[in-house]
């Protein structure tokens, strides 16, 4: 039942996560490494943070252990119809105001932009803010869905906001003068796409309207936990911030190929990690509900053997891969070869915290259905703390390189912070034979990996990517079962 609901889960995001390399394909090409996809990113950031916090994470851990309650006692549209209501009279003032200050917070995002970049950087962030009333929306209508057991549909809706992207990328962007406008247009008519998509089964879900209070007393818990929660994602962006200050003051292009590398390395977590974690926690928050702590503890097993399954030998053969990957993704138009080697290297420094970050999402999940959620913003600042040290130590060696590396070791700090403090909780959830197993397995597909790349390098990086994947994936998927490893997944 869990790996199932994984499965479809990760198939949604999957072919969402598709579309966001196809965007990024489009972006390159129409952009590249320049001043102005530069400026946008930086405009883009705070929406971006926001859609992370509030989409991915947020609003999802806050609301469905509540709305599992509420449901429980026959109140869930009451509940869920006051929540909506709260968030349509809330979000169009941030907008504006969001809007409005972007003249202030930009130029703390982005010091070290030349005057004529720093203002097309505050356009753009003004433009572009009104994206977090599309995302609040869209985060509450896959919640709901995601409570009643409904994972493929909200996975798949973030793929409209690329389809959007790439449509001003290639097309919008030869309308606007200058250019990166119509990539904003396209950034904004997706978000709204994203909503319209999932509104008939959002509607079908919530079910016909019933009479209810308008401010639910049941908010109050939403808005303890949600606190917590959206300050240690906050926290936890905030990485990201520190980043594109420094690279701020590094050649331009610089905080472009950080996102390109960055794009890469969220496609496996966002569409695995991410998966789990969304299944995960309806099941945790109604396990502890229900005082059934053995089931609690055998989902969290299951969710970490899992993860370590799927991550890492998606790191290991990014790793080996990284180059070609980025040459046949976006190595074309206006990308070229420098790119390319600087785009791979800040991947390689990124993998470092592949399977960390994706414990991170299953540890938080276990925190938030435990009633703790200032925990996982104990560890994100401890992780924070870390970045920043090792961002200002290792730029000056290694220029954005050691920016992406100092945020992989970070996931470490918080990964490990996180495994000590529920290992206390509730220990025993480490399953270390089938771990190492794991490990073996994903060395193993690397090593043949790394020999098909280098065999096939002379055919381009197309048959690298393409004999290495299909090589590495029949290889560790015979491993996992010939070792019954498969089907230990699968049990659960």
């Amino acid at each position: 039942m869990f790996l199932g609901r994984v499965f479809r889960a990760a198939l949604g995001t999957g072919l969402s996560r598709l579309t966001g390399l196809l965007r990024d394909a489009a972006i390159a090409y129409a952009f590249g490494a320049s001043a102005s996809y530069d400026a946008f990113l930086v405009g883009l950031f705070i929406p971006q943070a926001l859609r992370q916090v509030i989409g991915e994470a947020g609003l999802a851990s806050a609301f469905i252990p509540v709305y599992a309650k509420a449901k429980a006692r026959g109140e869930g549209q009451a509940f869920a119809r006051s929540f909506l209501k709260l968030l349509l009279i809330f979000l169009p003032p941030l907008a504006l105001l969001g809007s409005f200050l972007a003249r202030l917070y930009v130029p703390i995002l982005a010091a070290g932009f030349p005057p004529d970049k720093m203002r097309q950087a505050i356009d753009l962030a003004a433009f572009l803010f009104p994206l977090i009333v599309f995302i609040s929306l869209s985060a509450l209508q896959a919640a709901i869905l995601n409570a009643h057991g409904r994972f493929f549909l909200p996975s798949l809706a973030p793929a409209i906001l690329n389809l959007g992207m790439v449509a001003g990328a290639l097309f919008l962007s030869k309308v606007f003068t200058p250019p990166i406008l119509g990539l904003v247009v396209g950034t904004l008519a997706g978000g709204a796409g994203m909503v319209l998509a999932l509104l008939p089964s959002f509607r079908k879900t919530l079910g016909p309207k019933t009479s209810g209070p308008f401010v639910h007393p049941d908010l109050r818990e939403v808005g303890r936990r949600l606190l917590p929660c959206l300050a240690g994602l906050v926290v936890v962006e905030a990485n990201t911030l520190v980043d594109n200050r420094l690279a701020s003051y590094l050649p331009h292009g610089s905080i472009a190929t950080l996102q390109y590398a960055m794009r890469l390395f969220q496609f496996p977590l966002g569409v695995l990690a991410v998966s789990v974690a969304v299944v995960a926690l309806p099941a945790l928050s109604e396990q502890f509900a229900q005082k059934e702590g053995e089931a609690f503890r055998r989902t969290l097993a299951q969710g970490f053997l899992l993860t370590a399954a799927l991550m890492v030998p998606a790191a290991l053969g990014l790793w080996v891969l990284a180059k070609p990957a980025v040459a046949l993704l976006f190595e074309r138009g206006a990308f070229g070869p420098g790119d390319t080697a600087r785009t791979a290297q800040n991947l390689l420094g990124y993998l470092l915290g592949l399977w960390p970050y994706a414990l991170v999402y299953l540890f938080s999940r276990a925190f938030y259905a435990l009633g703790q959620p200032g925990l996982p913003l104990l560890g994100g600042f401890f992780a924070l703390l870390v970045n920043i040290g090792l961002n200002l130590w290792w730029v000056r060696i290694w220029g954005t390189f050691g920016l992406a590396l100092a945020t992989g070791a970070a996931g470490w700090a918080d990964a490990l912070f996180l495994a000590a403090l529920l290992w206390r909780r509730v220990p025993g959830w480490i399953q270390w034979p089938r771990v190492l197993v794991v490990i073996l397995a994903s060395f193993s597909m690397a090593g043949v990996v790394w020999a098909l790349a280098w065999a096939t390098q002379p055919l381009g990086p197309w048959a690298q990517v393409f004999f290495g994947v299909s090589a590495g994936f029949v290889l560790y998927a015979g491993i996992l079962w010939r070792t019954g490893l498969l089907r230990a997944l699968r049990a659960g």
